[in-house]
């Protein structure tokens, strides 16, 4: 009989993959433990590694078996042709991963795909053996398979299904995740290659200055990083959006003349993951530091759209109020679910509502308290942001926000799309959502003032926000212009800092057959919210400023023949840079 057919795995390469199998199997377990661990410093997505584990371990057991037929005098291995393709193409696949992640600059994965070439290489040369032992047994008349006398029937019939069944979905397994690692890691290399870091990656430090990480700083109209007492706009982006959705708004804002830069937020965008869990007080703090080290020293301008306006105000709160010479609101709103559930009237969100208040008043150096509104659905929410999150490295990610019609600027937009398809954005969602959803606006809870929160109960309001610093905005350079406030000011808004409000106008439109809904049940939901909409504006107009001003986006413009909808920040960014422009550096107001 030919000679090689004898023994098991016990030799040199047999151990060698036995022993690389228990480290795949060790990582991919280790590493499901490490993505869901708390408090630490994320770098990236370590379910990359969980994921080349996987198809790590399936290449192994592939190994195994293939050696363990090709030795055994009891087995036979099916399909030798099959494997040795298989084997080959293996080897291909963990080239292309091991090229695609240095290209993308993540030498760990390069690493883990790497050892994939250890049991593929095997596969292809054990078969290879095996086809031309078997050939020799044929031509020495030697069958080619014949079980042992002292295996047993059921022992047989367990060999012929492993020998015909493992094969099968084995290379099912290992081909449709390799494929898609594949794709992912060629498709990110390509991405850094065409567009790479815009800004300065500035380090911070978080954690209580322990622990160190990078957030991305992009600036326009400010390139030799110059000193001085002109204002610079500083931008912060909606929920899970990065900073590549501004884009158009900061160079219209540098068109204009006056120096304008984005911020991406831990996650988002070319920034690293930083510290999970999230405190918004540290990742303000983050932020501000790098500003200061980036550096700009000049007055700042803060630009929020959406969340973006609450992290704003935060800021006002945590970081050097004194440098905010002024404050731009985009579609803000303290907390959208809690206003939403509350224009509906549900008992829940009240009295949840009063328990997120009193919680609202811990000492700040506590950890923030998860309160749920609706829990089911804040569970829902966290689960399909933790799940793209951990399919995010297989690329099955990739096919999401892709329309983006009348983006602008157009030739920005393949840049904007790679910052959803990486491995780090949806771990930035879910690492800022919370579980809740409503961490942001607990941390702001924290500094409401009583003069905000008496007017707001005499208001008959739910949700709360503090007062802005009094002296804030009380160091103005000559080229900002104090405006006229649009409103008489009341005793609970002590500054005067210039704060400039703009909503898009279809938000408050009641007009159901206007919004495209026919159900008489959500038309009246959707009236409800378009209330609740234009009175969180009038608030925040009443309350934050003496001297802000209220502004509806409304009817089409020369750069968007479309209705103001909330994608004006990007649809519309050179037509609403003038008009930010237009209110902060002029002496008179002006309508838009």
């Amino acid at each position: 009989m030919w000679y090689f057919r004898k023994h098991t795995v016990m030799s040199i390469p047999g151990l060698v993959v036995l022993a690389l199998t228990l480290a795949y199997a060790v990582a991919f377990f280790a590493y499901i433990g490490v993505s869901q661990k708390r408090g630490r410093l994320v770098k990236t997505n370590s379910f990359v590694y969980m994921w080349e584990a996987l198809v790590g371990t399936f290449l192994c057991l592939q190994a195994l078996f293939v050696i363990s037929a090709y030795r055994s005098s009891n087995r036979y291995l099916y399909w030798t042709p099959i494997w040795m393709v298989y084997g080959v193409i293996m080897s291909i696949m963990s080239i292309c991963v091991v090229g695609g992640y240095a290209g993308a600059q993540n030498a760990a994965a390069s690493v883990w795909a790497a050892f994939w070439l250890v049991p593929a290489v095997a596969i292809t040369v054990y078969a290879a053996k095996a086809r031309r032992g078997y050939a020799v047994d044929r031509v020495m008349g030697i069958p080619e398979y014949r079980p042992r006398l002292a295996d047993s029937r059921g022992m047989v019939l367990f060999y012929v299904a492993l020998d015909n069944g493992f094969p099968w979905v084995s290379w099912l397994v290992s081909v449709f995740f390799g494929l898609l690692l594949v794709i992912q890691a060629l498709a990110l290399a390509n991405d850094h290659r065409l567009y790479p870091v815009p800004g300065d990656l500035v380090p911070v430090q978080t954690n209580g200055g322990e622990d160190w990480y990078k957030l991305h700083v992009w600036c326009y109209g400010y390139e030799n990083k110059q000193g001085g007492s002109e204002p610079v706009f500083v931008l912060l982006t909606e929920f899970g959006m990065p900073s590549t959705t501004m884009i158009g708004l900061a160079q219209g804002i540098a068109d204009n003349g006056h120096p304008a830069c984005i911020v991406d937020r831990p996650g988002y965008g070319w920034s690293e993951p930083g510290y999970w869990e999230q405190d918004p007080r540290d990742v303000v703090k983050s932020i501000n530091q790098a500003l200061t080290k980036y550096p700009i020293s000049n007055p700042l301008i803060l630009v929020g759209w959406g969340e973006g306006g609450v992290w704003s105000q935060l800021y006002m709160q945590v970081a050097d109020y004194t440098r905010v010479v002024g404050m731009v609101l985009l579609d803000t709103f303290p907390n959208m679910e809690i206003l939403q559930t509350f224009a509906l009237n549900r008992t829940t969100t009240l009295q949840n509502l009063r328990q997120f208040r009193s919680l609202g008043t811990e000492q700040k150096s506590e950890s923030i308290p998860q309160v749920h509104f609706d829990k089911a659905l804040e569970s829902s929410v966290s689960r399909m942001f933790s799940s793209w999150r951990a399919v995010s490295p297989i690329a099955l990610h990739r096919a999401r926000n892709g329309n983006w019609p009348g983006f602008k600027p157009q030739d920005s937009l393949g840049q904007h799309r790679s910052r959803f398809r990486d491995n780090l954005h949806y771990q930035a969602k879910y690492f800022e959502y919370g579980g809740t959803g409503a961490r942001l606006y607990q941390a702001l809870l924290e500094y409401v003032t009583t003069s905000i929160d008496s007017l707001l109960v005499y208001h008959h309001w739910p949700l709360r926000w503090p007062a802005l610093p009094a002296d804030s905005g009380s160091e103005f350079t000559k080229s900002l212009s104090k405006r006229q406030a649009a409103m008489p000011s009341i005793q609970a808004a002590t500054t005067k800092l210039p704060v400039i409000l703009i909503a898009s106008a279809q938000q408050f439109n009641s007009d159901c057959g206007a919004q495209g809904i026919s159900s008489k049940e959500d038309c009246t939901k959707w009236q409800a919210f378009a209330w609740f909409y234009y009175r969180q504006q009038i608030e925040y107009q009443q309350t934050l400023s003496q001297n802000a001003v209220l502004l509806a986006c409304t009817g089409a413009v020369d750069e968007d023949d479309q209705p103001c909808d909330t994608d004006f920040v990007w649809r519309r960014p050179k037509w609403l840079a003038s008009a930010i422009v237009s209110q902060l550096f002029s002496s008179s107001n002006r309508t838009t």
